[in-house]
């Protein structure tokens, strides 16, 4: 079985709200606890003004096809069967600014 870490970012079918239906769409692994669920948020090219989003720096490197924006608002819980590939990883920076942004989040400071 593939070991995510924080930070990694994969190509998974993502559901609707409605949980009817998915999609694929990049997001980034938030935790890997050793079981068949992952922890992840959406990855979109939608910008909005909000403390909770991060701006991907280097996100053509990253191999996402448009400037991106992970939602650490939007959080789900998928099986990591759902994930079709590993594409890339967070910069350490990035990785930093994700962990804060979930600390307020979540009160955690």
């Amino acid at each position: 079985m593939t070991e995510y870490l924080f930070g990694d970012i994969v190509i998974i079918g993502f559901p609707f709200t409605n949980m009817n239906n998915a999609v694929l769409r990049p997001a980034v692994i938030l935790a890997d606890v050793g079981d068949e669920d992952i922890i992840v948020s959406k990855i979109t090219s939608q910008k909005r003004d909000v403390d909770t989003d991060l701006y991907i720096n280097n996100w053509q490197d990253k191999g996402l096809l448009r400037k991106s924006y992970v939602r650490l608002s939007k959080i789900a819980t998928l099986n990591r069967k759902d994930i079709r590939k590993k594409i890339s990883s967070l910069d350490e920076d990035d990785k930093k600014k994700a962990k804060e942004i979930l600390k307020k989040l979540f009160s955690l400071q």
